[in-house]
């Protein structure tokens, strides 16, 4: 390629700069006072509405903007980080909330009448308008706290607003699989037959469509409020910014299947919103018998809890938007006299949002379809999620 002078410095300046968009920086959050690991601790370029989330290992890639980062976790102080300081970062030491009991809200918060408050202002709360978000997905599958499974990729997720509404989910919702990072699977001994082959459906999905109806808060306080039973209600000692209430319900029984709900919610106090939601399902005698079509062995598995869990940033127009969600199953299989104790996790990280009136139809996931059938062959070893040591180790692992 021949080059004048000239040109050359343009082309060098064009390099420097386009290397410095993609630039990133990797920060590990501890707790001042153990020193130990932070993991959900979220990194966020508020005017630009892009950021992350650590990992286990209290791990975090931010790519590197000319923006003020803000490093956040509900347990915590929040640091505000200038653009010039976030290059020297390495890691970062966060201090715990003050916290307080506040007799008032302790003696007078009603939790229905709070969330009934939620559902009928929500659109003053929540974003009325259609959205994209970039974001970073994660399945994991352990048996005995064991890694089976990981599967992490890029996606892309467009939603009409924020509520659900009782619409059809086509209508409010539209996914595109992007860059698959990583895609391994360890078949589990049921489906691997006399011949030792496995079954090649055994690698599951990286979402469903059940799984994107979880991401409506509305749906989900809507389904809270119906509940008729007793609910036994505690405000926790929080931060003063916010309410944390938890609940737990009393057991019911459905069909022979015990169930009970606990969990909290977080409220900003200033907004009435919910920020943060956690939700765990226990059940007792929920079994299941099943053969595998695919090697013709039996065996059955107990489902123990399930756990739903929501967190809300707030936007630049004060309005507040899903930025993580996470579901997990917690099951007992047993197969051959043996129990296997197995933990299903499906975790979704809001990387970036964006206002976007359209999404197109190119490339979009047949909602009813497993996306493990869409997986492409070759994956690209880069992710915005940092992989934590144990997940590494499995994937380097000849198993």
């Amino acid at each position: 390629m021949d080059l004048n002078k000239n040109n050359l410095i343009l082309f060098l300046v064009f390099l420097i700069s386009t290397f410095g968009i993609s630039q990133t920086k990797q920060i590990i959050i501890v707790d001042e006072l153990t020193n130990e690991p932070i993991e959900g601790v979220h990194l966020l370029y508020g005017n630009l509405e892009e950021g992350s989330y650590t990992n286990a290992d209290g791990v975090a890639n931010i790519i590197l903007r000319e923006e003020v980062l803000t490093i956040s976790h509900l347990n915590y102080q929040d640091l505000t980080i200038p653009p010039k300081e976030i290059e020297l970062l390495s890691t970062v030491v966060l201090k715990p909330d003050d916290v307080q009991l506040d007799e008032v809200v302790v003696n007078s918060f009603n939790l229905k009448k709070a969330l009934q408050y939620v559902l009928d202002n929500y659109y003053d709360l929540y974003v009325n308008y259609p959205t994209e978000k970039e974001c970073s997905f994660k399945e994991t599958l352990l048996v005995d706290n064991k890694i089976h499974r990981l599967i992490l990729s890029d996606l892309k997720i467009w939603t009409k607003d924020a509520g659900f509404n009782n619409r059809k989910l086509e209508k409010n919702i539209k996914l595109k699989l992007g860059t698959v990072s990583q895609n391994k699977n360890v078949p589990m001994a049921f489906d691997i037959n006399d011949k030792g082959e496995s079954n090649p459906e055994s690698s599951g999905n990286i979402i469903t469509k059940s799984l994107l109806l979880n991401t409506y808060l509305d749906a989900a306080i809507a389904g809270f409020l119906k509940y008729s039973g007793m609910i036994e209600e505690t405000v926790e000692v929080s931060s003063p910014d916010v309410i944390i209430v938890s609940f737990t319900t009393d057991w019911k029984n459905v069909n022979a299947i015990a169930n009970r709900t606990k969990g909290k919610f977080v409220f900003d106090k200033k907004t009435k919103a919910v920020i943060e939601f956690i939700k765990e399902i226990e059940l007792r005698n929920d079994i299941k018998k099943k053969t595998s079509s695919f090697s013709n062995k039996e065996y059955q598995y107990e489902t123990k809890s399930q756990v739903i869990s929501y967190n809300f940033t707030k936007k630049i127009d004060k309005k507040y938007s899903l930025s993580k969600l996470g579901i997990e199953a917690n099951v007992v299989l047993s197969l051959d006299d043996k129990n296997y104790n197995t933990n299903f996790k499906n975790n979704l990280f809001v990387l970036k949002e964006t206002k976007k009136r359209r999404f197109g139809n190119n490339g979009i996931v047949d909602l009813e379809q497993p996306i493990y059938k869409m997986i492409p062959s070759n994956v690209i070893n880069s992710n915005a999620i940092v992989l934590t040591a144990k997940e590494k180790e499995f994937l380097e692992s000849e198993d």
